[in-house]
């Protein structure tokens, strides 16, 4: 029994024992399980935090994509760009960050402003949004304009295109280069005239200096004579007695005295003749030089842009070019002394030398006296001893040149540029649009001084290319704009229709007299009828130098005739080639000559080559940005505000923005009493976004 109880009370004991420890283990359970509950809920709001981020960030980018939606659209319909009028036609340029706030807010919390909300884990509100960064269109030198130019035009080339621009670039360049170097031949025609004119006149001098007939041997024995004649006077003078006879003796000694007297004087006189023939051969050798050095200078600056250029230059043309510049060189600039002037004027200066002493000696026995007399005529006919004539000579003919007379063909066509460009290429000159620009700003001006990277020229030509799709001009004149020759506005940037038509005719008249000079230069025929004229209006078959530069003064000007036909046929809308062959020269060198506008300028049927849209195509490429670009935003900003907004500017448009938004978001599985802690009552998230048409 004992036994019995003391077991049941170790029973009892051992239960209750059990029933302590499951109770201990109870608690350690409800502890963990709240540790594990707080991690879950840290976990969720971890991840819920970082989808609050890509809500957040996400907003932002939407809120700025449905900014951009709002694109102008005046210029989106007449220009086919997309660019964002940040005062969305109002008077404030800050109304967009408005519209994005707004914008990004619905995009964050999702019940806004509904009557029925929904379930929303993230909570996010937007807090604060500013300006990082924008594009303006009319920014960067108008870049961002170009970029939309491009952006619009990058499924629009038309086949081919980019391949046939480059093929008339490099033709376009030799053009330029021919014409910059030949176009100072003007200033050096100066020159080289009174380089022919001195060589002309030394010449002159020369025949002068060696036909001059002078004996001094036989001026100085008579003389000598007169003087022993006058010795014996006087001895006689001295033995007569007789009053009679000494009168007699004195007046022959003063008429002998006077008589050598006067003999001296004329060969004074002879050798001063002489010494002036000399001294303007010497004066114009002096003008040669002087010139030649002037020719020189000239001729450096044309074999420098010819230096330059040259790479460019087709072969042939290159050759052309070279001899020309040779042969200017070698008549007008003294290269190789073709005439001879070194050689031929080698005595000059000691002849000078020995009648200038002749002169000195001789001179005073011109007032009386005739002692040592003799002794100076002997010296003086020793020195005329050296005095040479033989090696005085110049490699120039004297002969008149043989021709009906002089036909000015270039004062003719100078006139006629002269008297109005646009009078002479336009047939309709009334026709013509008399629009004029008033502009409040002109963005060449704003744009002026960017610094522009190395240009693409394949992008230029896209540009380009939209521009004469959608532009104005001429030949497809703008309807209902601020002008109607749109294109040529921006090509010249003139004030008026009228005024930009006739700074692109010039244009295009230096561009095809380029490319007729090419031509001419490469055509013997015509190089020869212009040689002729040239000869006639030199004067003179041995003026070589000025026959050479008015041979290419006519051939310049010849070609400048057949640019003004060229110009004429390209304003009528006819075809003009880029490159001229002898079927398709107009301005015969016959009707050059009679000077007859009607015959030297027809306008002829519809013939092969370019249209005046390509050449304006060409024209476009020689064109700064800045220019371009300033005058394109000119066009655009001025028809929106005629036909839309008068208020608005291309400064306030922009095409890329990077904006900085500030959001908060409440905790929300970390806000439970048992994990609340010092957790914050808003999160606070930043980001910066970006977006751009």
């Amino acid at each position: 029994m004992e036994f019995s109880k003391r077991s049941r009370q170790k029973q009892v004991l051992f239960i209750h024992k059990g029933e302590s420890v499951k109770g201990h283990i109870t608690i350690y359970f409800s502890l963990l399980l709240v540790v594990m509950f707080s991690l879950l809920c840290t976990t969720i709001e971890s991840a819920r935090l970082s989808g609050v981020r890509v809500r957040c960030q996400s907003s932002a980018y939407l809120g700025l994509e449905s900014v951009f939606a709002d694109y102008s659209l005046p210029v989106a319909r007449e220009y086919g760009l997309l660019m964002l009028d940040k005062s969305y036609g109002t008077d404030n340029p800050e109304e967009y960050l408005l519209y994005l706030k707004n914008y990004i807010s619905y995009n964050a919390s999702v019940n806004k402003e509904l009557l029925v909300k929904g379930s929303d884990f993230c909570q996010a509100q937007v807090e604060n949004v500013s300006l990082k960064k924008e594009q303006i269109i009319a920014g960067e030198g108008g870049v961002p304009l170009e970029k939309e130019i491009l952006e619009y035009m990058k499924y629009a080339m038309p086949a081919g295109l980019v391949e046939w621009i480059l093929g008339q670039l490099g033709l376009l360049e030799q053009a330029e280069i021919v014409t910059t170097i030949f176009e100072k031949l003007s200033g050096l025609c100066t020159y080289a005239e009174k380089v022919d004119l001195a060589i002309h006149r030394m010449h002159r001098g020369i025949n002068q200096v060696k036909e001059y007939q002078f004996n001094i041997e036989e001026a100085a024995g008579y003389i000598k004579d007169s003087i022993d004649e006058l010795d014996e006077l006087y001895k006689e003078y001295e033995e007569t007695k007789e009053e009679e006879e000494i009168e007699q003796i004195e007046k022959e000694i003063h008429i002998l005295e006077r008589s050598i007297a006067l003999n001296v004087q004329d060969l004074v006189q002879n050798h001063t003749t002489l010494l002036e023939y000399n001294n303007y051969v010497a004066g114009q050798k002096k003008q040669y030089s002087e010139n030649t050095q002037l020719v020189k200078e000239m001729l450096v600056e044309m074999e420098q842009l010819f230096e330059e250029g040259k790479e460019k230059l087709d072969k042939e043309i290159k050759e052309i070019v070279d001899t020309e510049l040779s042969n200017i060189r070698l008549y007008s600039a003294g290269e190789g002394d073709y005439y001879r002037v070194v050689d031929g004027t080698q005595d000059l200066a000691p002849n000078i030398s020995i009648l200038e002493s002749n002169i000195s000696q001789l001179s005073p026995y011109m007032s009386g006296g005739t002692g040592g007399l003799s002794s100076v005529l002997d010296s003086c006919i020793s020195a005329m001893g050296s005095y040479r004539l033989d090696r005085m000579g110049l490699n120039y003919k004297d002969q008149a040149a043989s021709g009906k007379g002089k036909v000015d063909i270039i004062t003719f066509i100078r006139q006629l540029l002269g008297s109005g460009l646009l009078g002479l290429v336009a047939e309709n000159v009334g026709e013509l649009s008399n629009m004029e620009l008033i502009l409040d700003k002109v963005y060449e001006d704003i744009l002026k001084g960017y610094p522009y990277g190395q240009e693409d020229i394949i992008r230029q030509i896209l540009i380009n290319e939209y521009l004469l799709n959608r532009f104005g001009n001429l030949q497809e004149p703008a309807k209902d704009k601020l002008v109607s020759y749109e294109l040529e506005y921006i090509l010249a940037g003139k004030e008026s229709d009228r005024q930009n038509l006739a700074s692109v005719a010039a244009e295009l008249l230096m561009l095809r007299s380029g490319m007729n000079f090419i031509y001419l230069l490469g055509n013997e025929q015509k190089r020869a009828e212009a040689e002729g004229l040239a000869i006639l209006l030199a004067g003179f078959t041995g003026m070589q130098g000025i026959i050479k530069i008015t041979q290419l003064l006519i051939l310049s000007v010849w070609a400048q005739a057949e640019g003004i036909a060229d110009v004429r046929e390209l304003f009528a809308g006819k075809r003009v080639p880029f490159t001229k062959e002898d079927r398709t020269w107009k301005v015969s060198f016959t009707n050059l000559i009679k000077q007859n506008i009607s015959d030297l300028f027809p306008i002829t049927e519809e013939g092969e080559g370019l249209t005046y849209q390509d050449y304006l195509r060409l024209l476009l490429l020689k064109a700064q940005r800045p220019e371009r670009n300033g005058r394109v935003m000119d066009l655009i900003e001025g028809v929106i505000r005629k036909e839309y907004d008068k208020g608005f500017s291309l400064q306030e448009c922009v095409t890329e923005l990077v904006v900085y938004a500030e959001f908060k978001a409440k905790p929300l599985f970390v806000m439970l009493p048992f994990i609340k802690g010092n957790t914050k009552e808003y999160y606070q998230i930043k980001g910066i976004s970006s977006y751009s048409y």
